[in-house]
């Protein structure tokens, strides 16, 4: 037995040896400086709880630069918010993969463009680019519309009545609308959508899945079935997935219906479902395949949408000057209240509505950090090679927010930050809600236009106010950003 026990102890020591040695190679071999750690743990238990992660990562950039390398148990990390050498792993393609933690996506949403490992995710993506074509993204504009002009029915209750959480009734609008644009069939007409059961749902999937990519143990389906959140999870994926492939059914059988009259038009071709239909009927894709892009599209189509639109609503009523600037030319362009029409040509005209709404991303982006991975070698401009399989966090929120980049004010809302004296000189990939480079957003254009036809329609029509300081909002790292705590806004009726 002692021998046993013996003979345990140096295996585990010698275990020990290789991990602590092999984190000193890397440290010394990269000359990239950052915190080693605890043994085995390395910096995991300062990531355990997303409340803090975004606070830890300000403590090691602070302490450490904007380039730092580290250790998730034995696993090689980086943490970068330098815009160059995010320039370089973006536009590399030995960097394209997203980071393992994505696997939690996989699980919950399926696997398709989010987080496909090239060359898989290269194929899918040309095949599914004409879906946010730009004929495409014109033709979605009376949906945008009529769908707003919905949304100010639903608000009108809520005037002058004091401070509201309006994050539930834009989820639903932005579902909806989500589903329209990609999907072809409105999600209206479904019960689950009308009790408000769906959105629901999605909010459990949402959060298990934020929960399983920064707690790894809980991919593991006996552990969440231990700590109590298999069953809920499991009928959430369920619900959605049942959802999803009745519109996918609706959509081919209305398709089979239509097939006898005269062809439909070139942008109708190119929504997403008929796209990854006839890709199912030509053998290109498995039903699989069209079940998982749709689950994602639509799980990415609305839940950063309406978190942008409420974000932006949120910072222009705690800085009211900025919102008096918007309203004004808002109001230029539509001089009367109510419900109007807005074009292609007016959402270009809405210039200081562009700097409103990129500031807002800058401050709160709808994604603040991203991961990928090294699929070989990476030499960056800098001379510092990263090997295969390191784990690299890309952290947009403290970029967008650095004072060496963005000035004084950095942490503050000021949308002159993106006037064109001021916006020149930055590093093109100093401001990137969207990311860039080879895996860039696939709807990027569609998200700016729908928000700004929804902001432009809402802030003619209402004024927005809230009691709670901007200096109290706490941010969360989720697969989206939250806030620990929402702040309530009251609309006040314009005329």
């Amino acid at each position: 037995m002692l021998t046993w026990t013996l003979w345990c102890g140096l295996v585990f020591l010698l275990w020990f040896y290789f991990l602590w040695s092999r984190r000193r190679f890397y440290l010394f071999t990269l000359k990239v400086p950052g915190p080693l750690g605890y043994p085995l743990l390395g910096m995991a238990h300062w990531l355990s709880r997303r409340e803090d992660i975004l606070n830890s990562f300000a403590v090691f950039l602070e302490k450490h630069g904007p380039v730092i390398f580290s250790w998730l148990g034995p696993i090689p990390f980086m943490i970068v918010s330098d815009p160059q050498v995010i320039q370089d792993i973006f536009t590399s393609p030995h960097c394209i993969n997203k980071g393992i933690i994505y696997k939690a996506v996989d699980d919950g949403a399926g696997t398709g463009l989010f987080s496909l490992n090239d060359p898989h995710w290269s194929i899918h993506r040309k095949l599914l680019n004409p879906a946010f074509g730009h004929k495409v993204l014109l033709s979605f504009l009376p949906i945008f519309n009529r769908e707003t002009a919905l949304l100010m029915d639903q608000l009108k209750p809520l005037e002058d009545d004091g401070e509201k959480d309006l994050i539930p009734l834009l989820q639903c609008f932005t579902l909806s609308v989500a589903t329209q644009t990609t999907m072809g069939s409105d999600a209206k007409s479904e019960e689950n959508f009308r009790s408000n059961s769906l959105l629901e749902r999605y909010q459990c999937a949402l959060n298990t899945m934020a929960d399983m990519c920064f707690s790894p143990w809980l991919n593991s389906r006996f552990i969440r079935q231990l700590v109590g959140k298999e069953s809920e999870y499991y009928q959430a994926k369920t619900e959605i997935r049942q959802f999803i492939k009745k519109l996918i059914q609706k959509k081919m059988v209305a398709d089979a219906q239509e097939s006898s009259l005269p062809p439909i038009q070139a942008h109708d071709k190119n929504i997403f479902l008929n796209l990854a239909t006839d890709l199912l009927r030509r053998g290109v894709f498995n039903w699989k395949n069209v079940e998982d892009e749709s689950n994602i599209i639509v799980f990415g189509a609305f839940e950063t949408t309406a978190n942008t639109v409420y974000y932006t609503l949120m910072l222009l009523a705690m800085f009211p000057e900025y919102q008096e600037k918007a309203f004004e030319e808002i109001r230029s362009l539509f001089p009367d209240t109510g419900d109007f029409e807005v074009t292609y040509n007016d959402v270009q005209q809405m210039v200081y509505l562009d700097l409103i709404l990129n500031e807002s991303m800058r401050v709160v982006p709808p994604v603040p950090v991203v991961s990928r991975q090294t699929s070989q070698e990476l030499k960056l401009s800098n001379g510092i090679v990263i090997p295969q399989g390191v784990q690299i966090a890309i952290d947009m929120f403290h970029m967008h927010r650095s004072k060496k980049i963005w000035g004084p004010e950095a942490e503050t809302f000021n949308p002159d930050h993106f006037l064109p004296h001021n916006i020149q000189d930055k590093h093109p990939y100093a401001f990137i809600p969207f990311t860039k480079g080879i895996r860039n957003c696939i709807g990027w254009r569609y998200a700016l236009i729908s928000a700004k036809v929804t902001l432009a329609k809402l802030l003619r029509n209402y004024r927005f106010r809230t009691s709670f300081p901007f200096e109290d909002l706490y941010f969360v790292e989720d697969i989206t950003l939250k806030l620990k705590v929402v702040p309530l806004i009251e609309l006040q009726k314009r005329i």
